[in-house]
């Protein structure tokens, strides 16, 4: 049934249906963290409560419905339990709409939704700007990868644990000071991420360049917090015909943009086949 609700909600994902803000808003995690946090206080009892009791009870649920009517509840809360761990609005959508605004000449408009969807600054065309919007958009996959991986892999108490988890360590980079560490949360966040990472660039190396990217990768596998720039330069050696090549025109920076999309798109395919091999096999 996970596979069935993972594919309903990436359909679902890529529809502008108008909606509501608590399926859309970018801070409706976090303000389940604070509705939480107002009122027990401290932070680390926050974790508790409003991470993991809510994980292991959807776990505990999950497995506890069965049947026909079980599974039909399943399906219902379960789509909306992952519309709202993923957000309505596919990353994939907001590129496509980049990739209009862009080949329409609209650098305005490419601009203006660039800030607001991916909180980057600059001006279109600039190789800088451009890296910049790279290594946002390939954040963002990765977080919807490592959500996907553990909702198949252990399902949705899983895919809530580690999509909360990194919710309250952004909340805690808020109030911290640099100085200040984040404890084994941030640990858990490093190797709960790891693998799905790790299986994204295999991904990428299949659905590109197989010899670049295992290059690239040479020494670099096992780092728990890569740079940013790592997972974009694996992104550029898998596309075979643009190593090493910068955006120095806003027509340049589309044609890029689009084999990064093409390139992401392709991963999809690959882990949802890998998800439904792995299902039937279980």
């Amino acid at each position: 049934m996970k596979f069935i609700v993972l594919i309903v909600v990436m359909g679902l994902r890529r529809m502008d249906a108008g909606w509501s803000p608590l399926l859309a808003g970018e801070e409706r995690h976090q303000r389940w963290l604070q509705r939480c946090g107002s009122r027990i206080g401290h932070p680390n009892r926050v974790w508790w409560v409003a991470v993991l009791l809510p994980a292991v009870l959807i776990a505990w649920g999950a497995c506890w419905l069965s049947g026909f009517w079980g599974q039909l509840l399943v399906l219902g809360l379960g789509t909306l339990l992952l519309l709202w761990l993923l957000g309505s609005h596919s990353e994939f959508r907001h590129v496509d709409e980049l990739l209009v605004r862009g080949r329409m000449n609209d650098p305005d408009g490419f601009e203006a939704l660039a800030t607001d969807e991916f909180a980057v600054n600059g001006v279109p065309g600039d190789p800088a700007y451009h890296q910049q919007l790279s290594e946002q958009i390939l954040v963002r996959e990765e977080r919807l990868f490592v959500a996907i991986f553990w909702l198949v892999l252990l399902g949705f108490g899983a895919a809530f644990l580690v999509v909360m988890n990194h919710a309250w360590l952004q909340r805690q980079r808020r109030h911290c000071s640099e100085s200040e560490t984040l404890g084994w949360q941030q640990a858990l966040d490093d190797w709960l991420s790891l693998p799905a990472r790790q299986l994204l660039i295999v991904s990428m190396s299949l659905a590109g360049d197989f010899t670049a990217v295992m290059e690239r990768m040479r020494g670099a596998w096992w780092q728990l917090q890569p740079p940013p720039s790592l997972i974009v330069s694996v992104a550029n050696v898998a596309q075979e015909e643009n190593h090493g090549a910068s955006p120095g025109t806003l027509h340049t920076a589309m044609d890029h943009l689009e084999e990064l999309q093409g390139l992401l798109l392709r991963c999809v395919a690959i882990w949802l086949i890998m998800a439904a091999l792995w299902i039937m096999l279980l």
